[in-house]
C-alpha cells in the first residue's frame, strides 16, 4: 500500500469516474470507488468540475465521521500531518 496526498487521493478516484450522457444532454457522473459519490452537470467539462467536488466532499464528511476511506488501486489517503490541520490566526 502506497500513501498519496488529498490531492493526488482526489485526481485518483476522479480517474476512476464513469460519465454518462443523458438524454436531456446534461452529463451523470458516477465515481464507483467511493460509494454513493454521484453527481451531474449540465456539460460534460461542468460534470467534471462538480465530481471533483463530489469526492472532496466525500472524503471531508467520511473524515469528519471516522469512516473508512477506502485504497484504491493499492493507495490510501495519507494522515493529514499536524502543519496541515493548523489554521493561524492573525489578530490585528
Amino acid at each position: 500500500m502506497y500513501l498519496l496526498k488529498l490531492n493526488d487521493y482526489v485526481r485518483l478516484a476522479l480517474s476512476h469516474a464513469e460519465f454518462s450522457h443523458n438524454d436531456d444532454d446534461s452529463w451523470t457522473v458516477d465515481i464507483p470507488v467511493l460509494p454513493g459519490s454521484v453527481t451531474w452537470g449540465e456539460t460534460r467539462a461542468e460534470a467534471a468540475l462538480m465530481a471533483e467536488d463530489a469526492i472532496q466532499g466525500w472524503l471531508v464528511t467520511a473524515l469528519r465521521f471516522g469512516d473508512k476511506v477506502p485504497e484504491i488501486d493499492g493507495f490510501a489517503l495519507s494522515p493529514l500531518s499536524d502543519m496541515e490541520n493548523k489554521h493561524e490566526i492573525v489578530y490585528a
